[in-house]
C-alpha cells in the first residue's frame, strides 16, 4: 500500500502532525509513504523520515510581480510533475486551510481514496473558492470529515486523529496521534538552557527586558549552566540586539548560537536543562521530543495549536480569552513566569 500525504505549512505546523505521520508510516511501511511539505521543512521531514519519498513545495505568501499562485506553481513545478505521476491507495491532506494550489495538490495524485477534514477556508469563502470545492469534490469523491470541536487536545492535532481513524478504520489514542520526533542517537542532557525568543509574528514575542528579569530572579537555580541564545537565520541581527539586553542588565555565561539545520537544532533542545521560547516551532519540538519547556504565548488561535504537553514537562502559560492586543505581555510578569519555570525544573528533576 503506498500513501500520500500533504502537509504544506510552516515547521511548528509540520511538527504538530509529525506523530500522525509517524502513525501511518509505521502502519504502512516508512517506504511507502510520499510527503510534499513546504521546501523549508523538506530537510527535517526527510531526516524523521529517510525511507519516505519528500517532495518540496516552495511557497511564498506574497506576491513579486506575478499572481502569488502562480509564482508557487512554477517554484514547485518539479514536485507537481512528480504528484502527476503517482499512483496510491490513499492521499491524505493534514491542513484544514486549503487555498486554491493546496486542494490542486491533494487532488493531483491518483488515489483509491482520498480523505481530508473540511475546508475551514469555507466558513468565509470568497466568491469562488466554494465552486471549486464543490466541482472537485463531486468530481473526486474525497472523504471529507467535520473539523473537530475544541476537545482535549488542540483541535489541529484532533483533525489529524480524524484522518488517521478514517484511513485505518479503528480508534487512535491520545500517545500515537501526539508530536513525535526522533533522534539517531540518543542525547545525553546537560545543564544549560536554551532561549528561542522569536516566533514568526512580533505579536507573539515577550519583552527582551522580562526575559532579563526573570533569569535575574532564577540566577540561584541556573547558577554557573550557561544560557544558549538561538533563531533563525533571518533573526540574527535582531538576536545580537536581544543578548545585548541581556548583558546589560546583568544576564552572565551567555552565549549566542550560529544558526543550524533543523535536524541539528533538534539535538540542542533535547541536550537542554530548559527551553524558555514562545509560541513558536522551538515549542513544538521540545513536545514532540518530551524535553523540559515553558512556553510564553500570546494565546493566538488558542486550543488549536496549543496547548499540549506529552510527559508534563512542558508548560503553556497561555493568557486569559478575549484580551486586548498586547495586554499578555502585561499580565504574564517575570515573577510569575518564574515560578513556572521552577516548577518544570523540579519537576524534571524529580
Amino acid at each position: 500500500m503506498r500513501v500520500f500525504i500533504i502537509k504544506p505549512d510552516a515547521i511548528g505546523d509540520f511538527i504538530l502532525a509529525s506523530g500522525c505521520v509517524r502513525l501511518i508510516a509505521r502502519e504502512i511501511g516508512e517506504e511507502n509513504l510520499v510527503l510534499a511539505v513546504r521546501s523549508d521543512v523538506a530537510p527535517l521531514a526527510q531526516s524523521q523520515f529517510p525511507k519516505a519519498l519528500v517532495l518540496p513545495l516552495t511557497l511564498r505568501e506574497k506576491r513579486r510581480i506575478l499572481n502569488v499562485t502562480t509564482v508557487n506553481i512554477l517554484h514547485s513545478l518539479p514536485s507537481w510533475l512528480r504528484m502527476l505521476g503517482l499512483r496510491v491507495d490513499a492521499a491524505l491532506c493534514l491542513r484544514s486551510m486549503r487555498a486554491y494550489l493546496h486542494t490542486i495538490w491533494f487532488y493531483t495524485p491518483r488515489a483509491k481514496r482520498r480523505i481530508a477534514c473540511e475546508n475551514l477556508l469555507l466558513a468565509r469563502p470568497r466568491v469562488r473558492r466554494p465552486a471549486v470545492e464543490n466541482f472537485v469534490a463531486r468530481f473526486f469523491k474525497p472523504t471529507l470529515l467535520p473539523y473537530p470541536a475544541p476537545g482535549k487536545l488542540p483541535t489541529d492535532i484532533e483533525a489529524n486523529r480524524s484522518v488517521a481513524e478514517e484511513f485505518l478504520g479503528r480508534k487512535i489514542s491520545d500517545a500515537e496521534i501526539l508530536p513525535s520526533l526522533v533522534l539517531a542517537n540518543p542525547i545525553p542532557r546537560s545543564d544549560r538552557w536554551l532561549l528561542c525568543p522569536f516566533s514568526s509574528s512580533l505579536n507573539k514575542d515577550y519583552p527582551a527586558e522580562k526575559w532579563a528579569a526573570t533569569l535575574l530572579i532564577l540566577a540561584p537555580e541556573r547558577g554557573s549552566s550557561p544560557l544558549h541564545l538561538a533563531a533563525g537565520p533571518n533573526q540574527q541581527e535582531q538576536l545580537a540586539s536581544f543578548a545585548q539586553i541581556l548583558r546589560n542588565a546583568g544576564i552572565q555565561n551567555l552565549v549566542v548560537d550560529l544558526p543550524t539545520p533543523l535536524a541539528e537544532f533538534l539535538k540542542s533542545i533535547a541536550a537542554a536543562r530548559m527551553l524558555l521560547t514562545v509560541d513558536t516551532a522551538a515549542a513544538h519540538m521540545a513536545c514532540a521530543l518530551g524535553s523540559p519547556a515553558v512556553i510564553a504565548s500570546a494565546g493566538q488561535h488558542p486550543g488549536v495549536y496549543a496547548p499540549y504537553s506529552p510527559n508534563a514537562l512542558q508548560h503553556w502559560i497561555m493568557p486569559a480569552p478575549k484580551l486586548r492586543k498586547g495586554e499578555w505581555r502585561e499580565i504574564l510578569t517575570p515573577e510569575s513566569l518564574a515560578i513556572t519555570i521552577r516548577e518544570i525544573l523540579a519537576r524534571s528533576a524529580a
